[in-house]
């Protein structure tokens, strides 16, 4: 075998190990996920946040999940008619096993939708996550209808529980790209009538209602298209 050829299998096998690794770290996520959704804490965590989304959407037609990983919330509120839509095909995948939901394997950014055929939208825990949060928002104003409804749900990272987490080497929450919620609220607030507010206490395992930032796991930004 001839160098160059040495060298573009050499190549090849790494790419091949790489892929492999990577699907791989997914999976491990995926399972963490699933397995952390079915501890007794998780899922009142979750029937939690699906309750506030549920108050929130209620009267809505036709709702977009940016970020939907694996479908918790679409499982979680059947009667709402939601579009999960993530960038990680293991995610949708796992989402399509779990409910009847459509979902749609889509980059945030690059929505593949029409203009205005939404009339709600939310995000939970994945707005802070995108590497350009403000064109998601630009993708968010073009596909909400006029009167539309955004909700982010944003990791409170003055909060005990994002610290508690993020001093974990191997935490998720070390991945996140933006620490200033209040400069995305201030951004969304541009084509938004915008609300904030702190929400879903955390201490230990207890969860409670709280406006503590001290103790509210989420930062809250609420509103409807301008």
């Amino acid at each position: 075998m001839s160098n160059k050829k040495g060298e573009r299998y050499c190549h090849l096998n790494v790419c091949f190990q790489d892929n492999i690794f990577s699907i791989m770290q997914y999976a491990c996520v995926i399972e963490k996920y699933v397995g952390f959704c079915e501890t007794d804490f998780g899922a009142r965590l979750m029937t939690k946040e699906a309750a506030y989304l549920r108050n929130e959407l209620k009267s809505r037609r036709k709702i977009l999940d940016v970020g939907c990983g694996i479908g918790a919330f679409e499982q979680r509120l059947p009667e709402l008619n939601i579009i999960g839509v993530d960038m990680s095909k293991e995610m949708i995948e796992t989402a399509r096993a779990r409910t009847t939901n459509p979902y749609c394997l889509a980059d945030a950014t690059r929505l593949p939708f029409l203009d205005a055929s939404f009339d709600a939208l939310f995000y939970v825990t994945s707005l802070e996550f995108m590497d350009n949060y403000k064109r998601g928002i630009d993708e968010a104003v073009r596909v909400l209808a006029r009167g539309g409804k955004l909700v982010a749900m944003v990791l409170n990272q003055e909060s005990d529980y994002f610290k508690a987490h993020y001093s974990k080497r191997d935490s998720y929450f070390r991945r996140i790209r933006h620490k200033n919620p209040v400069e995305m609220a201030d951004y969304i607030a541009q084509r938004f009538y915008v609300q904030t507010s702190y929400f879903l206490g955390i201490d230990a395992e207890e969860i409670f209602d709280t406006q503590d930032k001290r103790y509210a796991s989420l930062f809250i930004i609420k509103g409807n298209k301008k």
